[in-house]
This record gives C-alpha cells, sequence and structure tokens, in this order.
C-alpha cells in the first residue's frame, strides 16, 4: 500500500518539490490540498500519513497559518525540509504583463522583474506559484513561479533565478510522532507570563544548559489580544540530558509549554 502523502498545492508547488525531495516518488501516493490548515486537517483525520507544509522562509520570515496550526492542533514534526528557491520570472508568448504569483513570492523577487519589466508592471497576487503560472499561461501575462511550474505550462522562461538574495524555504513533515532517536533540532511552543523580564527569564535555563537557540518568533492569541506564542527551534533531541533539563526549567516558568517534535532536517545540497 502506497505511503499517502498531504501537502500544500497545486501540483509542481515549492512544498511539492519538498515533498517529492523528501520521500522521493516510489511507492508514495502524493496530494494537494489548497491551504496549510487543510493539510493539518487531512493528517489529523488519517486521510494521509504525512502532510507538508513551508514554515520559515529567509528571505520572507515565517508563515503564519502553519505556525498557529502548530500551537492548536496535536499533530508532531517528524522532519524537517530545507530547500533553496530559485524563482523563475516566465511569460505567456509575447505578453509581458500582469505579472501574477503569491504574494511571498512577489517580496522575493519584485525588484528584480521590475528592473526586467519596468516600474509599472502590473501584479496580481495568487494563491500559489502554481496557480500563477496557470493563469499566466491561460489569460496571457508573466509569472514569478518554479521551474517546474512554468516547464509544466509551456511557459517562456525569461530570467531562471528573479529572487533577491539568497533565497531558502524551510518546511515540516508533519505526522501523529516525531523522531527523537534520529534528531538534529526540536521545537516548541510556549507562552509566557506578562511581566517585565519574564522572557529573559524564561530563556535563562537554555543558556545555562549550552542548548543553542536556532530561531525564535511570537505570533499572537487569537483570543487573547495582546498576547502572544512563542516559537523556538533549538539544536539537539529531547532525549539529550542538556535539551531535557533546560525545557523542563524553561516549562515550570511558562503559562504553558509543548514540544512540537524532535525531528532530523534533510538539507538539499
Amino acid at each position: 500500500m502506497a505511503v499517502r502523502v498531504v501537502f500544500l498545492g497545486p501540483h509542481h508547488s515549492f512544498t511539492h518539490e519538498a515533498a517529492l525531495f523528501f520521500f522521493g516518488d516510489e511507492g508514495v501516493e502524493f496530494i494537494d490540498v489548497p491551504t496549510i490548515s487543510s493539510v493539518f486537517s487531512s493528517v489529523e483525520g488519517y486521510e494521509a500519513d504525512y502532510g507538508v507544509v513551508p514554515v520559515e522562509n529567509s528571505l520572507e520570515g515565517p508563515v503564519g497559518e502553519t505556525l498557529d496550526n502548530l500551537a492548536r492542533r496535536m499533530l508532531h514534526i517528524y522532519a524537517g525540509v530545507e530547500l533553496k528557491i530559485k524563482l523563475v520570472l516566465a511569460c505567456s508568448g509575447n505578453h509581458r504583463s500582469p505579472v501574477y504569483s503569491h504574494p511571498h513570492a512577489v517580496g522575493e523577487a519584485l525588484g528584480k522583474v521590475r528592473e526586467m519589466l519596468g516600474e509599472s508592471v502590473e501584479v496580481v497576487y495568487t494563491t500559489s506559484t502554481s496557480h500563477a503560472a496557470e493563469r499566466a499561461a491561460s489569460e496571457g501575462g508573466c509569472c514569478i513561479c518554479s521551474r517546474r511550474a512554468a516547464e509544466s505550462m509551456g511557459l517562456n522562461i525569461l530570467s531562471s533565478d528573479v529572487s533577491e538574495g539568497e533565497n531558502y524555504t524551510r518546511f515540516i513533515v508533519l505526522a501523529w510522532r516525531d523522531q527523537p532517536e534520529k534528531a538534529t533540532r526540536t521545537s516548541i511552543v510556549t507562552a509566557i507570563p506578562d511581566r517585565p523580564g519574564a522572557l529573559y527569564h524564561w530563556l535563562e535555563p537554555f543558556a545555562k544548559h549550552g542548548v543553542n537557540l536556532k530561531m525564535i518568533y511570537s505570533r499572537p492569541i487569537p483570543s487573547k489580544p495582546w498576547h502572544y506564542n512563542f516559537y523556538v527551534d533549538l539544536e539537539g533531541t529531547r532525549m539529550d540530558n542538556r535539551v531535557r533539563k533546560a525545557i523542563e526549567e524553561a516549562a515550570r516558568r511558562s503559562l504553558f509549554l509543548r514540544i512540537l517534535g524532535s525531528y532530523p532536517v534533510k538539507i538539499e545540497a
């Protein structure tokens, strides 16, 4: 029986590429869904064995919908995937406007696109870079998307890389379990008391036990205006004694703390 993997679609999206990079294409059924929340729901409802969603881009920052779902769902992070993102500028025939793309991709590439097509070029936002390629092919115009998406739609590639700066995206593989025995990274979500010095006090155990923090982001709690959840990535596995002690001490200083997973990270060479 094929392993079922659900991902933020449509096909030929960068999340699809991340899923292919991690799982390969042998004995795997790939299922695309239109939203990040749908990925979580599909795995929670046992419609798929694993889910793949983006969590952070090196130029545009964290993906809020992914972080919010991690806080309120019970799934774990089974693995991480890091891909170098190359955004192409592709066009249909001689059409040069409008330019279709997802808001994150526009933010990563608009400067170079304007250099090529002019400052006044019209930009139309789409739900994904793959949808951008579909609209450019069917309605005429250009798009910022993956090479895979452009080629699947028969578009002409004007530039093979319009990203401004080094562009990487981190994806996570979701499942009902993590992999602490193979882990190089651990992710947690927490909330801390709203008082002076609370964050400093919360961070102190990690410094004391020599645990390196790789990322920390805050996100508003929808039900509590001006209150925040903190998402933290750290080096190591929760099975490591230093990591375990640091998390236990931090938990005692938290309103709540949940380990999202200890997991390995697969990085594209």
